[in-house]
């Protein structure tokens, strides 16, 4: 029978050593495969290989014992394994093993040992046979530990404010305080000061690594693949199914290089992340009840928002102009533009950023930038209005006005988004369009009266001298001729509405506000038609990445946010009414609301209608046109013999179309803020007096403190209600 006390003979040492360096091999994570130099911890020595170490220096000193320490360190460690496989030391140490291993990251497994060695006899023989027998060093090779895993990092979301302190801002006296050395803007002393805040706001890829399994062990090498699944399941159910925005943020802010390496720490991830996180700057305007602007400044687009009547809309005295009158309301203009340090989107003020967008370059400004400053055109992506309101009796409730990205659009197709926004080279649609909102070309005011008189051949000729690129690809794509008749149709319907609006306007003398009411009229009719023509080209280089060998993928990475400009806007606004206390938020979602936001305020409340036809049937210089089915269509006044329209019963079929792709954009972002801060909306339909149409969200004390942080993130289910006007 085989002495198992006997020192170690020659034999066996060789067979010990034989092993020693594929051993070493194997736990060895410097080697390429793992994704680059790692750091391989020693080892903390069980229990029961500590016991077996005090035994061997026991039977070291004894008087009797072993002259070489080698022999009694190893027969002390034969002793401590028969002891675990005995009655009582067994015990002790199976306990302490099922211990250990629980505290390194085998809860299940250590609970269990435990559990046995406390319940039987003898059985911590299971203890000792899964205790790896690992060599420990001595403490001068001793490695330190590794480093802290790092927790998720707020971006860099600075805001410009450029009017009067914000109703989230509760420190006023730290405001102030903060605001006199920030800024070397011109301000005036009776006007709040003009600084930057911060906003925090996380970005979602960090948080869904975080609260990963993954991340219990950050400083483990696993596959990159595996920690990015187990990433894109956040927040979602069902099999399948993925967290979309998380997904497109690995795709944007991980390189190909990154994953390329096949394996990494979940650390490691986590400061790619964070090193290739964009930053986000916020132009703030906000004109409170009190404001303390000047008088004499116009609170930006206040003027285009949603009505709380005044006046009883019941009543047939009740007129026309009284029930346009609105209750009091804050308001407030935010636009934001996103940059990195040149990975993807470029520097701001540098020729390397994604896009320069002058739309809308005078909202959120305040009047706190000089003449001519306009405020940050690059890569500005979106825009959002609000107001704060008293209704049903509750104060400061929130209302959002308007959503909307002057570069995107409400377009999901990112090819077009791409040929929109980036284009083919030095050019793009904006760009064309330039050239013919500026009459650019030499020939230009005579070749746009042409159109204007019905000769289309000279689209064709006006955009083959200036834009000669897009002019060779609807040539050689036979759309030339169809892109002639509808340009031309579209500024010759421009043209005849611009020039109508002048004439009114004419009529009345310069000092009458009707008068700067129609050249607003006027600007918004210019900047409409703008904004038409850049969609019909968009839709007409259809293709034309083909043509010119783009890459739509790789370059709509380039473009911020361009997926989720939306969602953005919806989550920002509820970080609004949680920190402002609001009660609860509106938002619009039918073509009654979202009509006077975009400019048509002559839409008619339902209940005046039956008053305003009485009121006029027997008027013989207004004209009240019905359809088909006897329902009211408008009101035109006779004005010197021309009819214009002066209120419509319905909103215009652009607020109507708005309101299918707002309603698609909107189930969407709530789907994505449900799945993200892992709460629910519960939305409900909202309906006021003049027939507009809301999402109705009560900012519960849950969702309050969820929405402290903007979390740039993805989707949840929620219920939304159906809009009227067969939608």
């Amino acid at each position: 029978m085989e002495n198992k006390y006997s020192p170690l003979g020659y034999e066996e040492m060789l067979e010990r050593i034989k092993y020693k360096k594929m051993l070493e091999e194997m736990s060895s994570t410097n080697d390429p495969s793992y994704g680059g130099e790692q750091y391989a911890y020693p080892v903390e020595p069980g229990p029961t290989e500590k016991f077996g170490e005090l035994l061997g220096r026991g039977l070291y000193k004894q008087p009797f014992g072993f002259n070489d320490e080698r022999r009694a360190m190893a027969s002390g460690q034969d002793l401590a394994n028969v002891a675990s496989f005995t009655p009582g030391p067994g015990n002790v140490l199976g306990y302490l093993e099922g211990r250990k291993m629980s505290e390194e990251g085998s809860p299940l497994l250590g609970n269990l040992i435990s559990a046995v060695s406390v319940g039987l006899p003898g059985s911590s023989k299971v203890a000792s046979s899964v205790t790896p027998k690992l060599k420990t060093y001595p403490a001068p090779l001793q490695l330190p530990p590794p480093p802290p895993p790092p927790s998720p990092k707020p971006l860099q979301h600075k805001i410009l404010h450029t009017a009067d302190r914000p109703k989230e801002i509760k420190d006023v006296e730290g405001w102030k305080a903060g605001s006199q050395s920030e800024t070397s803007y011109r301000s005036s002393a009776n006007l709040m000061p003009l600084r930057y805040g911060d906003n925090d706001t996380q970005m979602m890829s960090q948080i869904a690594l975080a609260e990963s399994d993954f991340y219990k062990k950050p400083n483990k090498v696993f596959p990159i693949e595996n920690i990015l699944q187990g990433m894109r399941r956040y927040g979602v159910t069902g099999k399948g199914n993925v967290n979309q925005n998380v997904e497109r943020q690995i795709g944007d802010f991980l390189s190909k290089e990154f994953i390329a390496r096949g394996n990494a720490t979940p650390a490691q991830v986590m400061l790619e992340l964070q090193r290739n996180a964009p930053k986000i700057q916020e132009t703030h305007a906000y004109y409170g009840l009190n404001s303390t602007m000047d008088d004499t400044v116009d609170s930006g687009y206040s003027r285009y928002t949603t009505k709380r009547p005044v006046y009883d809309l019941d009543s047939p005295i009740t007129s026309t102009n009284e029930s346009a009158d609105t209750m009091s309301q804050a308001y407030g203009e935010r636009k934001f533009n996103m940059f990195d340090d040149g990975q993807l989107y470029g520097k701001p003020g540098s020729e390397k950023v994604s896009f320069k967008n002058s739309s809308h370059n005078d909202l959120a400004i305040g009047n706190k930038l000089g003449v001519g400053e306009k405020g940050l055109t690059d890569n500005n992506y979106m825009h959002q209005r609000y107001t704060f309101e008293t209704i049903d009796g509750q104060d400061n409730v929130l209302v959002g006005q308007e959503f909307q990205s002057d570069v995107y659009a409400l377009t999901k197709d990112q090819t077009k988004l791409v040929n929109k926004v980036k284009g083919v080279g030095d050019f793009n649609p904006g760009l064309i369009q330039y050239e013919v909102d500026n009459y650019s070309l030499p020939e230009a005011e005579e070749i746009l009266e042409a159109i204007k008189q019905g000769d289309n051949s000279q689209v064709g000729r006006y955009f083959g001298e200036s834009d000669p690129k897009f002019y060779n690809y609807l040539y050689s794509s036979n759309k030339l001729d169809e892109f002639n008749e509808e340009y031309g149709n579209l500024y010759r319907n421009h043209r005849n509405e611009y020039e109508d609006i002048k004439g009114l306007r004419d009529t009345f003398d310069p000092d009458d506000p009707q008068f700067m009411m129609r050249n607003e009229d006027m600007a918004e009719s210019a900047s409409t038609f703008s904004q038409k023509g850049k969609r019909l080209i968009t839709n007409y280089m259809d293709g034309i990445e083909k043509f010119y060998d783009l890459n739509i993928e790789e370059i709509s990475k380039t473009l911020p946010r361009s997926a989720d400009w939306f969602t953005d806007n919806v989550k920002t606004l509820l970080q609004t009414g949680a920190k402002s206390d609001s009660p609860f938020v509106l938002i619009p979602n039918g073509a009654r609301s979202l009509a006077p936001p975009s400019g048509n305020l002559d839409v008619i409340p339902p209940k005046m209608i039956p008053f305003l036809e009485d009121f006029h049937k027997n008027d013989k210089s207004v004209k009240l046109n019905y359809d088909t089915k006897g329902k009211l269509i408008n009101i035109q006044e006779n004005k010197d013999g021309n009819l214009r329209t002066v209120l419509t019963a319905e909103p215009d079929s652009g607020s109507i179309k708005r309101a299918k792709s707002y309603n698609d954009f909107l189930k969407k972002a709530m789907k994505q803020t449900e799945q993200d801060y892992g709460v629910k909306l519960n939305a409900s339909e909202y309906i006021d007096a003049y027939d507009q149409e809301f999402l109705k969200i009560e900012l519960t004390p849950e969702l309050k403190e969820a929405f402290k942080t903007f979390r740039m993130n993805h989707g949840g289910v929620a219920s939304l209600m159906p809009l009227k006007y067969d939608l």
